[in-house]
């Protein structure tokens, strides 16, 4: 059974980077996070935290401190050769994570803010504000928090715009990206763009040079789009894409004037609607809600289940040997049944929901970020701890690290074949998670509340 899990878990860890991490990291780098080590980009230098001098050192700080005392832990516990040259490896690799500041112009509206026409802002300039306008240039990034936001004038960086309502009417050299009810853009924009909200409309006078991923109500589409398309809501095209397009909404209608060069990928409610006078370089491949089922008759289907299963017995075997306390309060918290449930349903809904209210303040927005991304790791993470709680089981309690491991080997595969069962799979993978983030809630407590009472 060890022998078949090593070599499953290392043909899951191929699969898990090549098929979920490397086209994570290429999409990212296509939405304009091309820097070089996309951790140290999103919570160092990228435009998250430009300008962020004290909180930047602190991270930096406290990141060195931890990884120091990470190091000395592991050092002292494991001397094998083998594992302490990893260990140095990792550490080094990971103190890279700390680039030189960037400095960044901060100005706080009384209520609102104004860039006058013919003032230039030699570096970037991070506002909040009621009412926002941008009428004068910005040499570097706008990072913006408004009800209401509007660029008149040349923005040499990129935009990142939290708000009601957002319109871009002056040349962008670089991303923009805008999280509002609205976004007008009227204007070019160098690189990408990528807009979550309710309305987005695009003027025929507007461009893009690289690619545009949308997630809105509806949208309309009238400029050039040098690169692809992605988009999920409502959408009307009636412009030029250079690139394919993907589509998934309960409407899309394609206009007289709009010229597409690649292929085009729809899944909605409604069938497509092209106007006469378009020009399309292929005909429009509707996806139906059958093609995308799973495909229980290919060999292909079943051998990526395996590398599916390796992938999380390795996430599982880490988390282990990091953090073997925390890994057993987790398994025996999940026996509490009821108290799991309630609390992992209460930790799914209002989790996401804190975080994206964090984001919206200045203070509170590495917070969220920072939130958001445990959340996710948790979700993974409880299939680890329920499955070990399965093996267990079946197999009977263990105390050794082996048997602990081959009882979470079985355990996954327990679980991963139940989520094969059509239909039935997927109310299984909703348990799972539910059930395990509630054992997790559940060990944190547990922990934290000696704590508590004696501070009370």
């Amino acid at each position: 059974m060890f022998g078949a899990a090593t070599a499953a878990a290392a043909a899951g860890a191929y699969t898990l980077w090549s098929g979920l991490v490397d086209p994570w990291l290429a999409r990212a780098s296509d939405s304009g996070f091309n820097q070089g080590n996309l951790l140290a980009g999103l919570f160092f230098s990228g435009a998250f935290w430009e300008g962020w001098d004290v909180m930047q050192n602190t991270i930096e700080l406290l990141s060195t401190a931890t990884l120091g005392a990470v190091a000395v832990f592991f050092f002292w516990r494991w001397r094998r050769i083998m594992a302490t040259a990893a260990l140095a490896a990792a550490t080094v690799g990971l103190l890279t994570l700390s680039p030189a500041t960037s400095a960044a112009e901060i100005n706080h509206g009384n209520p609102n803010y104004t860039l006058q026409e013919g003032n230039e802002v030699k570096t970037d300039l991070i506002v909040a504000a009621q009412h926002t306008r941008i009428d004068g240039d910005v040499d570097g990034d706008l990072i913006v928090w408004s009800r209401n936001v509007t660029v008149n004038g040349h923005i040499k960086g990129d935009i990142l715009a939290f708000g009601q309502e957002v319109r871009v009417n002056g040349p962008v050299d670089g991303n923009v990206r805008v999280f509002a009810q609205s976004l007008e853009l009227n204007s070019a924009v160098g690189k990408n763009v990528m807009a979550w909200g309710r309305e987005l409309d695009m003027d025929e006078k507007a461009s893009v040079g690289g690619t545009v991923t949308l997630g809105s109500a509806n949208a309309q589409l009238d400029g050039r789009i040098t690169g692809d398309l992605l988009a999920i809501g409502d959408l009307d095209v009636n412009g030029a894409i250079g690139g394919n397009a993907l589509v998934r909404g309960q409407r899309l209608r394609i206009g007289p004037a709009a010229n597409i060069a690649g292929k085009i990928r729809y899944r909605g409610g409604r069938p497509p609607v092209v106007e006469s006078g378009a020009k399309l370089a292929s005909g429009i491949e509707v996806l139906s809600r059958v093609a995308l089922r799973p495909n229980y008759a290919s060999p292909r289907f079943y051998w990526r289940q395996i590398l599916a299963w390796g992938a999380s017995l390795i996430f599982g075997v880490v988390l282990f040997w990091i953090a073997p306390r925390l890994f057993l309060d987790v398994k025996n918290s999940g026996r509490r049944f009821g108290r799991s449930f309630g609390w992992g349903f209460l930790v799914l809904i209002v989790t996401p929901i804190a975080a994206i209210i964090a984001c919206f303040t200045i203070v509170g927005l590495g917070v969220g970020i920072t939130t958001f991304f445990l959340y996710i790791v948790a979700i993974y993470a409880a299939q680890v701890f329920i499955a070990g709680w399965v093996g267990e089981k079946l197999l009977g309690p263990a105390s050794a690290a082996g048997a602990i491991i081959g009882r979470l080997a079985l355990g996954l595969a327990v679980l991963r074949l139940l989520r094969l069962i059509p239909f039935a799979g997927r109310l299984v993978g909703l348990l799972v998670v539910i059930w395990g983030l509630g054992a997790l809630a559940v060990a944190i407590y547990e922990k934290l509340r000696p704590q508590l009472a004696t501070s009370a």
